[in-house]
């Protein structure tokens, strides 16, 4: 399943964990505009830091509300949970 993890930026500690429904690599691609053709590793098994500005794009994948901190920093990536 496809996670966007939210790390307080002070202690650099997971505060938030959002399971994002329906999301794919390609969408990943999208939203970061990031292609595996510009890193080693595939889109699928890599986490990804999500700026500020694209975090809030996540949101249409999940169950839950999001509310964008700025305290904090993001990352997406794919977990075999």
């Amino acid at each position: 399943m496809w996670r966007l993890e939210k790390f307080d930026k002070t202690t650099h500690l997971l505060v938030g964990d959002y399971l994002l429904h329906n999301m794919s690599a390609d969408i990943v691609e999208k939203i970061l505009g990031a292609t595996d053709a510009e890193h080693e590793l595939p889109i699928g098994i890599r986490q990804h830091d999500v700026p500020l500005s694209k975090a809030s794009e996540f949101a249409a994948f999940m169950d839950e509300i999001f509310i964008l901190d700025e305290n904090c920093e993001y990352e997406v990536g794919y977990s075999s949970d």
